[in-house]
């Protein structure tokens, strides 16, 4: 087992010496070089796209302000693999959500962590340094990453198409929510879905809004079937 790299206070840690996260390992901590952005930085670091994705659902869970509630974790990673696995289907999608984990997790106006410094979550992005929360992103991420057991697919057409529509959520106890609902709570075109089972667990909406598309996108290109 790769030994993680010392931590001091978010300074770079040898982006060109450190090797990506694996299961049970932590994270290499960085910081952006000069005139690095955080995708830039991540990508020189190479950062595979399932050590991405639990950097990012660390974070997220921190700012929902519980971040030591498991289903938290893999509810939220469902949330961002909807969007990628259904803009990879609906080119509409892909200009609204992203391309591939990266371009979600990095399109401007998505996911706070991973896109500002201002966030105040964007070191727990950068530098996971709780090992129990970090496990429970990984697990996360690897669970998500295969795409079995969607729990957010529930509708006729979702099962069907083998792809939830369930691309928004909210988070009304987070430090940055600005009211107990989401700017987008009367939207026409999104559904509020309620808790959510996770596993074995709910998850309430009183940790996580989630929010479905009232229609799917009318330009889906792959249809899967569902057995």
């Amino acid at each position: 087992m790769k030994k993680p790299c010392p931590l001091i206070f978010l300074i770079t840690c040898c982006i060109f010496f450190c090797y990506p996260a694996s299961a049970g390992d932590m994270p290499a901590c960085l910081t952006l070089q000069p005139a690095s952005t955080v995708e830039t930085s991540l990508r020189a670091a190479g950062i595979s796209d399932a050590e991405l994705l639990a950097r990012l659902v660390y974070a997220e869970t921190a700012s929902t302000g519980f971040p030591d509630h498991r289903p938290v974790y893999e509810a939220i990673a469902w949330g961002v693999m909807n969007r990628v696995r259904l803009g990879d289907v609906s080119p509409s999608m892909q200009k609204v959500y992203g391309r591939g984990v990266r371009g979600v997790i990095f399109k401007k106006g998505q996911f706070n962590p991973a896109v500002s410094l201002r966030s105040p979550f964007s070191k727990d992005f950068l530098c996971p340094r709780d090992p129990r929360r970090w496990s429970m992103a990984w697990s996360a991420a690897e669970i998500v990453m295969k795409g079995e057991g969607n729990p957010f697919i529930e509708t006729r057409w979702e099962r069907a198409h083998g792809i939830s529509l369930v691309v928004n959520f909210y988070y009304p106890r987070s430090v940055q929510a600005k009211k107990p609902l989401a700017p987008w709570e009367a939207v026409k075109g999104l559904q509020f879905i309620g808790d959510v089972s996770i596993g074995e667990e709910l998850l309430t909406a009183e940790k996580v809004r989630f929010y479905r598309l009232t229609r799917p996108p009318g330009d889906v290109a792959v249809i899967h079937t569902s057995e």
